[in-house]
């Protein structure tokens, strides 16, 4: 008896080896996890993540810093060349979080994740502005006289004068051929310069309208001289010094057709062409802005932040920021897909807003508060 109570005790043990041997493996993972390193992917892209005398920092990489010291994160990074490889990074799990400038899209919610947004963004349209010697800047001026609104509003101009000129001579040769000589051409030669002497000066010495049906239309032009003088002076103003020192493309509506630089890759790449632009790609933003001042390209359109940034550090006048952000976009941390990192980072970019981190960083890279 004494003998079978120790084999069946022995079976039991024997038993019992394969399911503890199937369990552990099970809580291995769980440990290593708990201890390894997170692996991050990140690019060089100032003001949002880049290297500073041996330290990453920049908007995003310090945001991210934070984060991890906040859920107690251990991380190691690599930087790669674009924002598609670090989208390729995480959907092929060879990366747990990118950290940069990274839009979140329909297109890229597919194969990753995200974290809450941390920073609003947009598209923008960088120029060029006024020419840089000033012989270039004659030259621009008297270009912008010849444009087709003041060609179109001087001819307007002087088919008035003419039926003007030609209206107070019918009404005033027949009764002041002193002044409005009867023959056509002398007469219409008077009158021609009583109605530019009107226009500019208010009237010509020792010369005006006698007769009730010139008095009238001299009325009438003299009230539309004061008119006709400020639309004049309005155009003049508007093409000699906004046109002179600024590009022609004033916004994203002025892209069509346009040589536009943006950085390869990028989102913002599939949007310019979506708009008719006629695309010309770099690898970087300080590439295609050395392409705009070279005049290479009409214009820049990239992140808005990057590009005020990066005109910022220049200070270049010519750089100007045109029209209105569009595009609307947010950045967030990217994430592979279904990641349990999600919840807890989300968390600590909650409590980090509070905070006012994000302020902080926005006042140091950007000088504004949101």
């Amino acid at each position: 008896m004494r003998t079978l109570l120790l084999l069946l005790s022995a079976v039991s043990l024997i038993s019992l080896v394969p399911e503890a041997a199937a369990q552990a493996p099970a809580a291995a993972p769980a440990a290593t996890s708990a201890t390894a390193k997170i692996r991050v992917v990140t690019r060089n892209l100032e003001p949002f993540s880049f290297d500073k005398d041996g330290r990453r920092v920049g908007y995003a990489a310090e945001l991210w810093e934070q984060l991890a010291r906040e859920t107690k994160l251990d991380y190691e990074v690599k930087v790669v060349n674009s924002a598609a490889e670090i989208i390729e990074e995480l959907k092929n799990k060879t990366a747990d979080v990118g950290v940069g400038a990274i839009s979140v899209t329909a297109k890229r919610e597919e194969v990753i994740d995200f974290t809450q947004p941390f920073y609003e963004s947009g598209l923008q349209v960088l120029v060029s502005g006024g020419s840089g010697s000033f012989a270039d800047s004659i030259f621009s001026l008297i270009g912008n006289l010849f444009n087709i609104e003041l060609i179109g509003a001087f001819a307007l101009l002087m088919v008035t004068m003419f039926i003007i000129s030609h209206l107070v001579w019918r009404f005033e040769h027949p009764v002041n051929g002193d002044q409005w000589p009867e023959d056509y051409k002398k007469g219409m030669h008077e009158s021609f310069w009583w109605t530019i002497s009107t226009l500019l000066v208010g009237g010509a010495d020792n010369k005006g309208p006698i007769g009730l049906g010139g008095r009238i239309v001299a009325v009438i032009w003299m009230l539309l001289s004061i008119v006709l003088v400020s639309l004049l002076t309005a155009s003049f103003t508007t093409t000699l010094t906004v046109n002179t020192l600024k590009s022609d493309i004033n916004g994203p509506g002025d892209l069509p057709g346009r040589k536009v630089a943006t950085v390869k890759g990028s989102t913002t790449e599939a949007s310019l062409i979506a708009r008719g632009a006629k695309v010309v790609p770099y690898a970087t933003v300080t590439e295609c802005v050395a392409a705009l001042k070279s005049k290479d390209v009409d214009a820049v359109v990239y992140d808005a932040p990057v590009l005020q940034y990066e005109a910022g550090n220049l200070n270049d006048e010519k750089l100007q920021m045109v029209g209105p952000m569009f595009e609307k976009q947010n950045y967030s941390f990217a994430l592979q897909q279904d990641s349990v990192l999600r919840e807890r980072l989300n968390q600590g970019l909650l409590k980090l807003t509070e905070q006012g981190v994000g302020n902080d960083l926005r006042k140091k890279y950007f000088g504004e508060d949101k």
